[in-house]
């Protein structure tokens, strides 16, 4: 075999081992917060093995940006994305197990990170053609182990930045290649890398721009009479690509709902967004104080802090006009590409002001620029041994962010205690509480931890928030109260978060829940079926709002069946359950429903129907929580009903 081969062969096949190594514990990591929206609870995801059902599903994500969540509300046009969330439901299915086994989704993650190194090396390698393979294969390794790649791996959401940055990182190779290659394919294979970026995420909106970078820095070496006479093979096609996306997403409505009413002005935001840039520098070189939440507030003057941002971008861009000047191309081509991927952030106004993966596309131009710098300038053996340092200590910080990604509570617990001042991780932390809490059979524990779920969502709503995460904490708070009978707190806290946001739908659920329970109150039947009908308005005017809310069919069925609506209730438990085939307590409900309907039946082959089903329905409730009395009791009825019946 050639030396380059099998080159070839042992850098992929090092750079796929370490990838694993260091982020294989990353595989059996929970779903996080936006993947409940996203993926858990988004019916159009839930896709079968079937070539059919697959073209049917996959061609509704590219019409209907609401198809990329449960709430129509959060709809993003980003229908690559949405592709892959399906095509892991679907290769879940295929090998036998549950579309939702969060593993099958974190392998994914991972291998399109390793992909990512290995562009990383291409492109090293297409940049610098006269330096080692060594350079390139430390870069990758560079890439591969950094800790602020940890959110892209572990979030699987967060697979929006990592999915894009391989479209855009594999549209820059090919473009290299393109021009040291004879073979035409090279070219064009760039545009439908670049479309797919865009439909991935709309920050490979930068491509254009950055390719002409490239070409001007690194191609032409500042030669512009080069550029010239490739200026409408390079211009017309990329902006061509741009603009036909941009048709799209005004055709199908979605670029008027997303900038139709900005979270902010966007005063506030240079001011904001000029604090960011020393934000996103920091993390990109000392990546030792990550957060899912970084504390960082929305700024509405000019301070210390904003002054220092305005001062590293005006430092930046004296260093790219030195650049320039110095005809640095490789300097100025991976600093110039890193602020352009993420101008749209900085520009735009977003409900998250700060996150990790923003800086996914900057770190990978850092990682291909830094070890061709240092080899280039710095003594062989020291360097080296420099190198292992940081290659080891990154590593480590990696596996140590896997830990931290394990759960909601590991998650969360560290975000307030990095960002005490930010309401999101305090609310975040509530929830996981509140799962715990759910998913206990000791008592005093989970008394313990309802008040430790209370006192986190309490604390954020001492801070200022977005309405988002303030009609959220009293939802959630008003639930505590619910479910520990405190019915009047409950009712109060509900009615201010429909006073803050009057179609919160969560809210109205929770509260027609409120008065099922004032209903089994002692009191008249009149009164009892008036609460009952009350609990039906709130519940019907919530699914108005979203038809999808799988808590507002399960609940209302529960109403339904104390009315005696047997066969209204039986169709709303079914509807919840094909939006949440995994919630337990639907499962258990319906079980019930269906034992009852087996009491009363008067064939005997309808009899062992209901009972048949009953008994399928509360075992797989059992299995998803065993700490159900209720649905043992009810599995316990069902086996002596069939027992009795057939003797």
């Amino acid at each position: 075999m050639d030396s380059a081969p099998r080159k070839r062969m042992l850098v992929v096949g090092s750079l796929l081992l370490a990838s694993f190594a260091i982020w294989w514990e990353s595989i059996d990591n929970s779903f996080h917060y936006d993947d409940e929206h996203s993926i858990q609870l988004n019916i159009h995801v839930r896709v079968q093995p079937v070539a059919s059902e697959l073209v049917e599903g996959i061609a509704l994500f590219f019409t209907d940006p609401a198809a990329f969540s449960r709430d129509a509300k959060k709809g993003m046009y980003r229908p690559l994305l949405v592709t892959s969330f399906a095509m892991n439901h679907a290769l879940n299915l295929a090998v036998g197990l549950d579309g939702y086994d969060v593993r099958g989704y974190h392998i994914v993650n991972l291998l399109i990170h390793a992909i990512n190194g290995l562009l990383v090396f291409w492109l090293v390698r297409l940049l610098w053609p006269t330096r080692s393979w060594e350079v390139a294969w430390v870069a990758s390794l560079l890439f591969i182990s950094w800790p602020l790649g940890s959110e892209p791996v572990n979030y699987i959401s967060s697979r929006s930045e990592s999915l894009s940055a391989l479209f855009y990182l594999l549209t820059m190779a090919l473009f290299l290649q393109a021009h040291i290659s004879v073979w035409r394919g090279w070219y064009w294979a760039c545009w439908p890398a670049m479309a797919a970026g865009l439909l991935t995420k709309s920050t490979a909106i930068t491509l254009p721009a950055a390719l002409l970078l490239l070409d001007v820095a690194m191609v032409s070496r500042f030669d512009i009479s080069r550029v010239g006479r490739r200026f409408w093979r390079l211009v017309v096609p990329a902006w061509g690509v741009a603009a036909a996306y941009l048709f799209l997403i005004i055709s199908n409505g979605f670029l008027g709902r997303s900038l139709g009413k900005p979270v902010r002005d966007h005063t506030k935001q240079l001011l904001t967004q000029t604090k960011a840039i020393g934000h996103y520098l920091y993390t990109l070189v000392m990546p030792t104080h990550l957060s899912v939440e970084p504390q960082f507030r929305e700024q509405a003057v000019a301070n210390p802090t904003v002054l220092a941002g305005g001062l590293l971008a005006v430092t930046l861009v004296v260093a790219l006009v030195w650049m320039w000047q110095r005809r640095h191309g490789s300097a100025l081509c991976l600093v110039g590409i890193g602020l352009l991927h993420m101008l749209p952030t900085l520009v735009m106004p977003l409900n998250v002001l700060v996150n990790d993966r923003r800086a996914y596309v900057p770190m990978a131009m850092a990682c291909i620029g830094i070890p061709a710098l240092a080899m280039r300038f710095a003594p062989p053996l020291p360097l080296r041994a420099l190198v292992v340092a940081t290659l080891l200590i990154a590593a480590g910080l990696s596996a140590g962010r896997n830990q931290v990604w394990a759960e909601e509570g590991t998650l969360w617990s560290e975000a307030v205690a990095r960002s005490p001042q930010m309401p999101r991780p305090h609310l975040f932390h509530g929830n996981a509480f509140k799962d715990r809490a759910l998913h206990t059979q000791d008592a005093a524990q989970q008394s313990a931890l309802w008040r430790e779920a209370a006192r986190a969502y309490e604390r954020a709503l001492r801070f200022p928030s977005d309405d988002d995460i303030r009609l959220r904490a009293y939802n959630n708070l008003g639930g505590i109260h619910l479910t520990l009978g405190n019915l009047e707190e409950a009712e109060q806290t509900f009615r201010r978060a429909i006073e803050h946001g009057p179609n919160y739908v969560d809210a109205l659920i929770n509260l027609g829940n409120c008065f099922v329970k004032k209903s089994r109150l002692p009191t008249s039947p009149a009164q009892r079926e008036a609460w009952l009908e009350e609990a039906i308005g709130f519940f019907r005017r919530g699914l108005r709002e979203e038809p999808n809310h799988f808590l507002g069919h399960s609940n209302l069925g529960v109403v339904l069946q104390d009315l005696g609506r047997w066969t209204e209730a039986e169709q709303s438990y079914r509807q919840a359950l094909f939006l949440h085939p995994h919630h337990y307590g639907t499962l258990t409900n319906l079980a019930a429903l269906l034992l009852r309907k087996a009491e009363q039946a008067q064939e005997e082959n309808d009899r062992n129907r209901f009972l048949g089903d009953s008994e399928h329905l509360v075992r797989r409730s059992l299995t998803l929580n065993p700490a159900q009395d209720r649905a043992r009791e009810i599995l316990r009825l069902v086996t002596s009903a069939r027992t009795s019946g057939g003797s």
